[in-house]
């Protein structure tokens, strides 16, 4: 709320500082102005006061061209150089030759060589100064990599060294030279003259420039050359440079390289310290040349590891180790373009990503475990999975989660977009996913990514001969199943559709791991609007309790896009009234009120089907999502059908917990039951209560929805919802309308294969052991003679409408708390012939009818009259003929309880 109340002057200020700070222009403006600020004040040459002047214009410059910046720093020191020392400008032409060959690649290495070069000397050897040469080397060896950090090391300390001993200086980066060795020096190339006043410096500019080609000048280049190579040389041999050069390239690359390997939030501080490795190496240098140690190194490199630490205390990391390390990698895949999104990833590791903890802990236990605890992997032989499928609605947060798991191992992701790997060219599909592959093998450990997977890896049965899918999916089976052992590639495919894959693809072996990535639950939800809203002016009204609740069945996708949207709201009623405007809760209802969620309910029914049929995990226990559904029914809520609920417990829980009592009374559990009855009586609701309050899996076959397939997809589906039943007990089967799709053979078309089909099923060829078909019917005359035998239905339950003690329980359970003080017995006497489903309905107009009095202000007990005057105005819903023709079928088929 507090950041509604500043001005959007002020917000406009900030959003300036976050583009500065994310802005690669100014990063590079910094750099050469460092660059170019050290070189010019380490020459004596222009006025102080313009000295800055002239680096912002380099810095400036290279706002936009880099590289430009830092030659035009060179060309700006040029008359410095020649002022100082004619012949020593001629050297300077050669490394400004250099600069321009290499500026367009390096001149970041370049301006950091100019700032740890020229800081020891710059603006009177101030010691400050050098304590940045220290502390910049390390930024640098961070900045540009472990392989890099001897391209910065090795240049930066020789020509520090070498810098001391042609100008008879000490630096004050603490690099000691041997004086003495280098005596008297060579005066042509000394730096001795003072700064030249403004008004001077054009004249002093030109004479400096005409001063090259003197002939003075000219005839002691070879000399000058000779000299710096004799100085080299002693520095090298004669002096410590070797020993300098060596430890300094050690430490630096210890440093970048420690950084790429160390775990957890400091490893930047942890590696820094690995300079300290110089210390007893200048010691012994001191006590050889007898230059003595300088005890502010030792101050100096702590500061530098403190300022480290500060920095990164600050969330700001500098290390570039482990994306130079996997950018390196990725050259490898240059032909397919591919990324690795791990690198720059918000998500560095699973942890930052909110909700969905089965996942996360199956993703820890499976591979994290095996990869990280070396000591449990060699003593319990675990291996990482070769192959995980995660299936789900879109936006569910696929991709981030795996690479949040990539950021945390430190492992190449490799996003593969399986569409762009097929070829219109004959063979080059199948070579693309070899060479994909053979890459990944090269360049293990690493994770390939595959998403829409189901683009390579569709059902063979649906191609045409001449089809590229079923040679592609072929390919990727045969490189799967080669994996070698030893080479940790992990192969991860992401689909939507995950019915469309090749049975072939999902065994173990190719994806051991196949996961449901859920819709968010409540609590993730929840999370997932704080961590969109976090950073964002909100009013104090915002219940995100509601919000969750009232975005049922949105994936994280859709969360955010609701979030983005009362953004919008925000935004234009902030540009209109020129204040900050707080996003509110009645903004984010507005928009959950105006957009629905991305996955339907039948799209969750296909994911939950397929995660009966192949879902494998043994780890936690996903979390359901919640869906609109009407209350949970249970037992109590049932009145009467004792008989049934008995035949039901029976079928289901005795196999499971007295399966040896029934071997030794050699006793079959039912395999099916049958419900016959008007309608209402409670068919459907008793097995609704069954499957609530047993602990198995429950399947529904809906005979009209069934019909609407057509009979030989029919077929199928039957087939398969058995099959899945049978993998998944103990499990039930509810068919409803049964008399819909198994009437009588020869009363329709097509119905023999369905009846056919069905009877094959009960019968258990392939056995049905912990299986139980549940049936409904208000038609059991219809139904086809073959179903009603024994080993088909056992149990065949009559569920007549309620008698009197039945009617007074449902008059007791519908009307709740507003059944104290009514006469039930009463309303049950005056209520023969009524169904469940009659009361219900009578209960539940007395109800509203008390709501409507209320709302109107005025209160209205349910009494028994009430309720006596609503029943007057009805009539029971079963008729004399159909109750005849119930008593019909019971004469010539009985009841089986």
């Amino acid at each position: 709320m507090k950041m509604a109340q500043k001005s959007l002057a002020t917000q406009k200020v900030k959003a300036y500082v976050k583009l500065a700070q994310e802005s690669e222009g100014l990063w590079q403006l910094i750099l050469v102005f460092l660059g170019a600020l050290f070189l010019l004040g380490a020459i004596p040459f222009y006025p102080i006061f313009l000295v800055p002047v002239l680096a912002l214009i380099c810095g400036v410059v290279a706002y936009k061209i880099p590289y430009a910046g830092t030659l035009l720093s060179m060309l700006f020191a040029f008359p410095a150089v020649a002022y100082q020392s004619p012949v020593f400008g001629w050297f300077f032409i050669i490394i400004i030759a250099f600069v321009l060959f290499e500026m367009f690649k390096n001149w970041a290495v370049i301006s950091s060589l100019q700032i740890l070069t020229m800081a020891p000397f710059a603006f009177g050897h101030l010691p400050f100064f050098g304590w940045i040469t220290i502390l910049g080397m390390i930024i640098a060896a961070f900045h540009f990599g472990s392989k890099k950090s001897i391209a910065i090391s090795v240049p930066a300390v020789l020509l520090i060294l070498f810098l001391s001993s042609i100008w008879l200086v000490e630096n004050s980066a603490f690099m000691p030279v041997a004086l003495k060795i280098y005596e008297p020096g060579y005066s042509p190339i000394l730096f001795g003259k003072n700064i030249v006043p403004l008004t001077a410096l054009p004249s002093s500019i030109t004479a400096s420039l005409l001063s090259l080609f003197s002939g003075e000048a000219l005839s002691q280049i070879f000399n000058v050359f000779g000299f710096s190579a004799g100085n080299v040389f002693k520095i090298l041999f004669q002096d410590s440079g070797i020993l300098q050069l060596g430890i300094w390239a050690i430490a630096l690359y210890l440093v970048s390289y420690l950084s790429g390997t160390i775990k957890g939030k400091r490893r930047q501080v942890i590696s820094s310290l690995a300079v300290f490795i110089v210390v007893p190496v200048y010691y012994l240098i001191g006590i050889i040349w007898g230059v003595g140690f300088k005890l502010e190194m030792i101050a100096a490199l702590a500061a530098s590891v403190i300022v480290i630490g500060i920095i990164e205390s600050f969330g700001v990391q500098i290390t570039r180790e482990r994306e130079m390390q996997r950018k390196e990698k990725m050259k490898s895949f240059g032909k397919f373009g591919l990324g690795d999104v791990s690198l720059g990833a918000s998500e560095k590791s699973l942890d930052d990503v909110g909700g969905y903890q089965d996942v996360k802990q199956e993703l820890t236990d499976s591979i994290l475990l095996p990869l990280e605890k070396k000591e449990l992997a060699y003593t319990y032989g675990l291996k990482p999975p070769s192959g995980i499928l995660l299936f789900g609605p879109p936006g569910t947060g696929k991709t981030m989660l795996m690479r949040a798991l990539a950021t945390q191992l430190k492992y190449g992701f490799y996003y593969i977009k399986s569409s762009d790997i097929l070829s219109q060219w004959y063979g080059e599909s199948e070579k693309n996913v070899s060479e994909i592959f053979s890459i990944a093998r090269k360049n293990a450990p690493c994770i390939l990514f595959f998403d829409e997977i189901d683009s390579l890896g569709k059902k063979r049965t649906g191609y045409s001969a001449d089809d590229v899918g079923p040679r592609v999916l072929s390919t990727m089976l045969t490189e799967m199943d080669g994996l070698k052992s030893g080479k940790t590639v992990i192969v991860v495919g992401a689909t939507n559709i995950p019915n469309q894959l090749d049975p072939a693809l999902l065994r173990p072996g190719r994806f051991d791991k196949i996961i449901y990535m859920h819709l968010p639950d409540k609590t993730a939800r929840k999370e997932i609007f704080k961590v969109h809203l976090r950073k964002l002016p909100t009013s104090d009204d915002i219940d995100y309790d509601r919000l969750a609740v009232k975005t049922s069945r949105f994936s994280g996708a859709d969360i955010k896009n609701v979030v983005n949207e009362a953004l919008k709201l925000a935004a234009r009623q902030a540009r209109k009234e020129g204040k900050i405007i707080p996003v509110s809760m009645k903004q984010l209802e507005r928009v959950v009120n105006a957009v629905k969620p991305s996955t339907s309910l039948a799209k969750i029914d296909e994911y939950e089907q397929f995660k009966l049929d192949f879902e494998r995990r043994v780890g936690a226990a996903p979390v359901e999502e919640e869906r609109p559904k009407e209350e949970i029914i249970r037992w109590d809520d049932v009145a009467g059908l004792d008989a049934v609920k008995q035949a039901i417990l029976e079928a289901i829980e005795l196999p499971l917990l007295h399966e040896d009592m029934m071997k030794e009374f050699k006793v079959k559990p039912s395999k099916g039951i049958l419900l016959f009855g008007p309608p209402g009586t409670g068919k459907t609701l008793i097995i609704k209560a069954a499957s609530n309050e047993l602990k198995a899996s429950f399947q529904m076959v809906g005979a009209a929805e069934l019909l609407k397939e057509g009979y030989t997809r029919a077929v199928t589906v039957l087939r398969d919802t058995f099959n899945r039943a049978r993998e998944n007990t103990p499990a039930i089967i509810f068919v409803d309308e049964i008399e819909t799709f198994a009437p009588a053979r020869g009363s329709a078309t097509g119905v023999a294969d369905v009846v056919g089909q069905f009877l094959t099923e009960m019968d258990g060829l392939k056995g049905l052991k912990g299986v139980v078909i549940m049936a409904a019917t208000n038609k059991p005359i219809m139904l086809d003679p073959a179903l009603l035998r024994p080993g088909r239905f056992d149990k065949i339950f009559y569920v007549p409408p309620p008698d009197q003690k039945g009617r007074e329980e449902i008059f007791k359970i519908h009307l709740g708390r507003f059944a104290e003080g009514l006469n039930l017995k009463r309303l049950a006497t005056v209520t023969e012939s009524y169904t469940g489903a009659d009361i219900a309905s009578i209960c539940q107009e007395a109800k509203m009818g008390a709501l409507r009095s209320k709302l109107a202000g005025k209160e209205k007990k349910i009494t028994t009259k009430s309720v006596l005057e609503i029943i007057s105005k009805r009539k029971p819903s079963v008729t004399k003929d159909m109750l005849f023709e119930y008593k019909q079928f019971m004469e010539k088929f009985g009841e089986r309880r």
